[in-house]
């Protein structure tokens, strides 16, 4: 076994699993002087499994998102859902072993719950024996990310470490962090610098867009709201890798009263934050991170039940987002933002920054360099 390997093992569902990832990875690089590897716990599924399952999660979002609240709130609750991961675990784990044993890590790292589930049989087993640790990449812990087996949690803020506590886990196994973001987002900026190098007009509010990679956010009709607001707004709107949604911006940006900026699947969503005065976006938990560590306030549109909920809520209660569940509602927020006088977006911009943890990713590192002794 290799002293400096590290193995982190995300899953596809969200690109939130797999960035918080590649963060910690890239500190632990550049610090360390370790090798770490990332790879997709689909790899380890039969291909037709991993591709139906990726299909039906986006076709539960887009169509039926209740459903989708309601199996969020069983596989919190039901002892048969436990007793399924078991035997999902049991049948996948073996094929996850091959790739370990060839690659012997120090430690092994999953960012979401799937992978934490099959790593927990093979520690039960004995399969396993090297540290184990779990970054849980929203604000909230459902129950499927609590397994004993898992050495170390890493979690978003203190009520998640109670709650895993009251499930077995030990206080010194558990470390307050942050959701850990890409250090790009940490690095300071010059507004007037960046506005200059992305070709964004002085003396507009900016209003950033996104979410709608998967089609689940409407882009589009937020998109015609904006238009309707008489203020002197610049409207910046990300497709992702949705190339319909991204044709029918470009026609609606053709005709738009205010200067709209569309874009697709971009590397530098960190440079648009740090010219945006507010966000319009569904409450990711990666997302929401790295906008919090931007000091970007956030408007939530229509959060899914299920950990979207339970993000709004922690974004809600930490007075850095307002929620609207439905098109006049987000208009109505954003007259109260934009037209009142009052300084209620430069409150939520102060609240937001105290919010932020952008070390979150180096003090992960940090912890996970101790456990494979590089230090």
């Amino acid at each position: 076994m290799s002293s400096k390997r590290i193995l982190f093992i995300s899953a596809p569902i969200g690109a939130g699993h797999i960035r918080a990832a590649q963060a910690v990875s890239q500190i632990l690089t550049m610090r360390y002087a370790c090798e770490t590897e990332l790879c997709n716990v689909f790899d380890f599924f039969p291909p037709a499994i991993g591709q139906a399952i990726l299909t039906l999660y986006l076709k539960i979002l887009t169509i039926f998102p209740a459903l989708y609240g309601t199996a969020y709130g069983w596989g919190n609750q039901s002892r048969m859902a436990l007793f399924g991961r078991e035997l999902i675990s049991r049948f996948l784990a073996k094929r996850m072993l091959n790739y370990i044993n060839e690659f012997q890590p120090a430690v092994i790292v999953c960012t979401h719950a799937t992978p934490a589930g099959l790593v927990a049989w093979l520690k039960k087993k004995g399969l396993v024996t090297v540290p184990t640790a779990a970054i849980v990449t929203d604000f909230v812990v459902h129950r499927l990310w609590v397994y004993p087996e898992i050495d170390y949690y890493f979690v978003a803020h203190l009520a998640l470490a109670d709650y895993l506590r009251q499930y077995g886990i030990a206080a010194d196994s558990i470390a307050v962090t942050g959701i850990p973001v890409s250090n790009k987002f940490s690095q300071p900026n010059s507004k007037e610098k960046l506005m200059a190098k992305l070709k964004l007009a002085q003396g507009r509010k900016n209003i950033l867009i996104m979410g709608g990679g998967a089609g689940v956010l409407p882009i589009d009709k937020i998109l015609n709201l904006c238009n309707q607001i008489d203020r002197p707004l610049q409207l910046i709107a990300i497709a992702g890798k949705n190339q319909p949604l991204h044709r029918e911006l470009v026609q609606i940006a053709a005709a738009a009263r205010h200067p709209v900026k569309v874009l697709g699947y971009i590397d530098n969503v960190h440079e648009y934050m740090s010219v945006a005065d507010l966000l319009i976006s569904k409450p990711g938990g990666m997302s929401s991170a790295e906008a919090l560590t931007k000091a970007v306030p956030l408007v939530i549109f229509r959060p899914i039940p299920g950990q979207e909920e339970a993000n709004t809520q922690f974004l809600l209660d930490g007075h850095v987002a307002l929620r609207a569940d439905s098109l006049p509602e987000l208009h109505a927020i954003l007259a109260r933002l934009l037209f009142a006088d009052n300084d209620d977006l430069l409150v939520l911009h102060r609240q937001a920054a105290l919010l932020g943890r952008p070390n979150a990713a180096a003090d992960i590192a940090e912890i996970i360099a101790q456990k494979a002794k590089l230090l």
